[in-house]
C-alpha cells in the first residue's frame, strides 16, 4: 500500500515539473485562446452575413397573389367564362 501511494506521489511530481516545463514556452495558453476567440469572431460575421442574404430572400408577406383578370372584359361587360 505504501509503494501505491509513493509511486502516486512520484507520479503527480513529475507532472507538476513537466507542466511548469510547458508554461514556460513563448506560445503560451493566452495566444491560443486569442486565436480561438479570433477565429469565432470570423465564423460569426460569415454566420450573420449568410443569414442576411437568406432572410432578404424571403417574401414580404406568405399570402397567395390575389387572382386577377387579366382578360379585358367582352362588349357586352360581362366577364367570359
Amino acid at each position: 500500500m505504501i509503494s501505491a501511494a509513493m509511486d502516486t506521489v512520484l507520479t503527480l511530481n513529475r507532472l507538476v515539473e513537466n507542466t511548469e516545463e510547458a508554461t514556460n514556452d513563448d506560445f503560451g495558453p493566452g495566444l491560443v485562446a486569442f486565436l480561438i476567440v479570433v477565429a469565432l469572431a470570423i465564423a460569426t460575421f460569415f454566420l450573420i452575413r449568410s443569414m442576411l442574404t437568406h432572410i432578404n430572400k424571403v417574401p414580404p408577406t406568405f399570402d397567395p397573389p390575389a387572382e386577377t383578370n387579366d382578360e379585358p372584359p367582352s362588349a357586352d361587360g360581362s366577364p367570359e367564362s
